[in-house]
């Protein structure tokens, strides 16, 4: 370990202002929910019929989970408590994969290994950052609960929900590190197994609690801040983290230095003529990550149709769930509604992330200088563009075509299945367009754009599921009109204005593309 002290200088020296500014937001954030629930529910009566509602919301309940009390700090909890433990488990991966395989593959681990340093010395300074930083983000947000006149006890508890989430996610990106061939494999892989564990805990708060016990997420999502804290809810996700901590040391000496146990396979010594074209190497770029998203589609639809039918009981059997599903147009058939619900949450936001992240590749080219090489040949812009979309267009399409056809296989229904999830393709492609819109029009500069769009539309959804916001203003959202519920009947109209929408968007940003500087 020696010199970690050094690079954890370097470390902060590099990046000193994001660990702090995405503690400080999250804290924020946190604040800011809870003025938020005083000031629109001030009463016990209003928050008592808030709760209610959520109760009988398996929406609501598979994003946020239930509340637990009455008080403005268990509503509170109940709305942000899962979205605070998220935002840092995200900060922690990116930030750990940053600081350790990243810099691997940029040659930055070379120049320090040549020091007097210890083998493991850039991980452990990269984790004793983001563990300190979570740790950092725990103490800001029981003191700003506390000093908003929240229970001590209580907000301690929503602290360390979002400290032990961002060190379960840190071990989780320590051990995809080392065994993933490459820093964007590891971040994906650690956010992805990360997400799939929430989406775990969701459907258990929905119709199989026994299985919320079952995921870390589930650990402390139950641990009920304000509500009679669980306390011992962290002592298991804290020695989660440890034990995932140990295991990459164990693998991080059993590797090369820039390889991962899972190594590339090596090339060929002439390229396939398939690799010629533009389309091909955004393929040869991308496939791995493709493929990890197709395992992952492949795992949820087998999980979700073959170990869905005990929970469609239960759905089935819940008053309060039946009362919903007949709200939603689906009192017949609470089966549709709850594989409706669950492939909703999929397709519209998990596979939205994978097309925006498919587009990114473009942002990446640009600044790496791949795609300076690539357009120095015969390649013209918009060729090199159209691989890429190609892949974003394509592999959503394949994602969600598999998790109907093999959760329609485990439920019996493979043409009711494949007919809620293929509407949703449309809306995802508009994200699709959106994106390609931003970039073209905007470059570098565009991914702050989509980002913030595709929080909007979060919160559009969120914001509409509570009663927030109006169904008017949830209609700018694509997602509005493959809706799972009655408010959406996608029709050939619907599906068709969708498609062309994406296509309007996709023009307009391969037209700015080919216009703008590169670079």
């Amino acid at each position: 370990m020696a010199g970690t002290g050094v690079l954890v200088r370097l470390v902060l020296r590099r990046d000193r202002l994001w660990p702090a500014l995405w503690v400080v937001l999250i804290a924020a954030f946190v604040y800011g929910t809870v003025s938020t629930i005083g000031t629109l529910m001030p009463t016990e009566e209003a928050r008592r019929e808030y709760a209610g509602k959520i109760a009988a919301n398996p929406a609501v309940l598979l994003i946020q989970g239930p509340a637990y009390d009455l008080s403005v700090g268990a509503i509170a909890a109940q709305q942000r408590a899962a979205a605070t433990m998220i935002f840092a488990a995200l900060g922690s991966v990116l930030f750990l994969v940053r600081h350790t395989r990243s810099d691997e593959q940029a040659g930055r681990c070379d120049l320090i290994g040549a020091a007097p340093v210890g083998r493991h010395a850039p991980l452990t300074a990269a984790l004793t950052v983001v563990l300190v930083a979570d740790a950092l983000l725990a103490v800001l947000i029981t003191a700003v609960l506390a000093g908003a006149g929240m229970p001590f006890a209580g907000s301690l508890a929503w602290g360390l929900i979002a400290a032990c989430g961002g060190w379960v996610a840190a071990g989780m990106a320590a051990v995809a590190v080392q065994v993933t061939p490459g820093a964007r494999p590891a971040g994906l892989g650690a956010l992805g197994l990360f997400f799939a564990l929430y989406l775990l805990r969701g459907v258990s708060d929905v119709a199989a609690p026994w299985l919320g016990w079952a995921v870390p997420t589930g650990w402390l999502l139950r641990s009920r801040p304000f509500s009679g804290e669980r306390w011992w809810a962290f002592a298991l996700a804290a020695a989660l983290a440890a034990v995932l901590v140990a295991l990459a040391y164990r693998l991080a000496g059993r590797r090369d230095a820039g390889a991962g146990l899972l190594p590339e396979r090596a090339g060929r010594v002439a390229a396939a003529a398939w690799l010629r074209t533009p389309l091909a190497l955004a393929w040869r770029t991308q496939r791995a990550t493709a493929v990890a998203w197709l395992v992952a589609a492949v795992l949820f639809g087998l999980a979700l149709g073959f170990g869905g039918r005990e929970a469609v009981k239960e759905f089935g059997a819940s008053a309060g769930l039946a009362a919903w599903a007949a709200r939603m147009g689906a009192e017949a058939d609470p089966a549709q509604v709850f594989y409706g619900l669950v492939i909703y949450v999929f397709g519209a936001y998990t596979v939205s992330l994978y097309t925006v992240l498919a587009v990114s590749r473009l942002w990446q080219e640009e600044t790496g200088g791949l795609a300076e090489a690539v357009l120095a040949g015969p390649t013209g812009r918009l060729r090199w563009a159209a691989g890429h979309l190609l892949v974003a267009v394509a592999v959503p399409a394949a994602l969600l075509a598999v998790v109907g056809l093999l959760c329609g296989l485990g439920s019996g229904d493979v043409g009711g299945l494949l007919a809620l999830t293929l509407p949703l393709l449309p809306a995802v492609w508009v994200v699709t367009g959106v994106t390609v819109c931003a970039y073209g029009l905007l470059g570098r500069a565009g991914a702050v754009a989509v980002w913030a769009v595709f929080g909007l539309v979060v919160a559009l959804e969120f914001g509409w599921e509570i009663g927030l916001v109006t169904d008017a203003a949830f209609r700018l959202s694509p997602f509005a009109h493959v809706h799972y519920s009655a408010l959406a009947e996608p029709g050939p109209a619907t599906i068709a204005v969708l498609t062309v929408a994406a296509g309007v968007f996709t023009a307009l940003g391969l037209t700015a593309l080919g216009r703008r500087d590169i670079g």
